[in-house]
């Protein structure tokens, strides 16, 4: 495993202000895993994942995940597109670091989802119901909440995002046929 000097070694996808996103590589599994936020770390139990390191080996292994590093080089969140859903599901998981300046992490998130728009005609989310910041955020960043699903007796809203730059429909089925 390579280890980096410093953070002038990682490949700076995207930058807004003082944060910038990298891929995110086996190397920050064990920095991001002592500094989860609490709530990170209990939806990846409830998502059924035995471990937190479990969860986080899974993700980078089987998911496309950016880190978002702030200006002093503290992870704030790693995010990405999760494959086993149709359409792909966005996730974040976000760090104790997330506190110090939540607005401009959610402005910056804007530019991910022009980022991701280059690859995704359209996305999905889920977010507990509990967590009215983060649905608020999904609206914002352009989701539509398309219903309700329920988990380990925890209630999440269902969200689709169709690529604003292409003609999709949410649900493929629903799509009009041309003869």
């Amino acid at each position: 495993m390579k280890v980096l000097r410093n953070f002038m070694d990682e490949v700076k996808i995207l930058q807004s202000g003082s944060y910038y996103m990298t891929p995110f590589y086996e190397h920050h599994i064990s920095e991001i895993y002592s500094i989860l936020h609490s709530e990170t770390e209990r939806e990846l139990i409830n998502l059924g994942y035995p471990t937190i390191f479990e969860a986080l080996c899974d993700l980078q292994k089987d998911s496309e995940v950016y880190v978002v590093r702030d200006k002093n080089w503290n992870i704030m969140m790693a995010s990405g597109v999760f494959f086993s859903e149709e359409p792909p599901q966005l996730f974040a998981l976000f760090t104790k670091h997330i506190t110090t300046n939540f607005k401009g992490l959610a402005r910056g998130s804007k530019l991910l989802m022009s980022f991701l728009d280059q690859s995704y005609d359209d996305l999905s989310m889920q977010i507990a119901e509990e967590y009215v910041s983060m649905l608020n955020w999904a609206v914002w960043l352009g989701f539509h909440p398309v219903g309700f699903s329920d988990w380990k007796n925890i209630r999440y809203v269902d969200f689709v995002r169709c690529n604003p730059t292409k003609n999709c429909v949410s649900d493929k089925t629903s799509r009009p046929v041309i003869h």
